[in-house]
């Protein structure tokens, strides 16, 4: 008999006691974190502002991520630019047709002619020290696409071409 009672009065101080814990942390508050009062991410992601004009007299302001694709497509033909940026606001431009590479551009603020490849155009950089928000980007991803009045299909981060435009909302490229 002295051994029940001693099993029923060890189960009973656990359960009081158990309870006891329960009341006890369901009136503690979980301490939250202060607010930080550090700015958000100044973090940027390079980019450049191009302005395409294509042989039929269409045009396209495009804002593309250093080293990320500017696809190009009329008529079934498809050209793919990659800017990558250098020294004193110029931009290196590598142009392929499929898996070949059909030229490489160093471009500036003056008009260059691509004239290799099938679809013959001229570039010129708007703006070659272009910087985005990193945050902005990730959420947004990467590739619009925006047609020209002609047909021309441009695809980048922000398109603005004389019938559409793509892009965030906060996409300041102006039409062209």
């Amino acid at each position: 008999m002295n051994k029940i009672y001693r099993i029923v009065s060890g189960i009973t101080l656990l359960t009081v006691f158990g309870f006891i814990m329960v009341v006890w942390a369901n009136g503690r508050s979980v301490p939250t974190p202060a607010p930080s009062l550090a700015p958000a991410s100044t973090e940027t992601v390079k980019a450049v502002q191009l302005r395409l004009t294509f042989a039929t007299g269409d045009s396209a302001t495009v804002t593309q991520i250093e080293g990320s694709a500017i696809n190009v497509e009329k008529d079934g033909k498809k050209l793919t630019i990659t800017p990558y940026l250098r020294e004193k606001g110029r931009v290196e431009l590598r142009v392929f047709q499929g898996e070949t590479s059909v030229d490489t551009l160093l471009v500036d603020q003056s008009v260059a002619q691509l004239k290799r490849g099938n679809l013959p155009f001229s570039v010129q950089v708007l703006n070659a020290d272009k910087k985005l928000p990193a945050e902005a980007v990730a959420e947004v991803g990467a590739t619009c696409c925006a047609s020209t009045c002609a047909g021309t299909l441009i695809c980048g981060f922000c398109v603005c071409t004389d019938c559409h435009r793509c892009g965030p909302n906060w996409c300041d490229c102006a039409q062209p």
